[in-house]
């Protein structure tokens, strides 16, 4: 049986400007999957709402730790896109707690 995806965990800048916050810059999104050309993955802001009305996941954890940002973090909801509308390098000072990946996996199981 083969898997349907690659299963990704990394940080990339998402330069698709349907995803660009209130100050038209673009915001940083966790990759969780790969599939051929597209990647499976959540943009990191800090709004209640996305710019198409969703709600978003508050995860009370900001993944860069070279930031003294004190803001609640929040997730979008998830979405395929091309790798072309990513950035080429990792975020590298960007990372996560194996507890809340286990909280974005099951919130992006709801999205199925």
């Amino acid at each position: 049986m083969s898997k349907k995806y690659l299963r990704k965990n990394e940080f990339r800048i998402d330069y698709n400007p349907k995803h660009f916050g209130k100050n038209e810059e673009p915001h940083p999104s966790y990759i969780t999957a790969r599939y051929g050309h597209k990647y499976k993955a959540n943009s990191i802001t800090h709004s209640r709402k996305t710019n198409d009305s969703f709600d978003t996941f508050d995860i009370e954890e900001n993944p860069n730790k070279l930031s003294k940002d004190k803001r609640r973090t929040r997730i979008s909801p998830p979405f395929w896109q091309n790798e072309n509308q990513f950035e080429n390098e990792k975020l590298n000072n960007f990372r996560f707690s194996r507890k809340t990946r286990n909280k974005i996996k099951k919130y992006n199981k709801m999205f199925k």
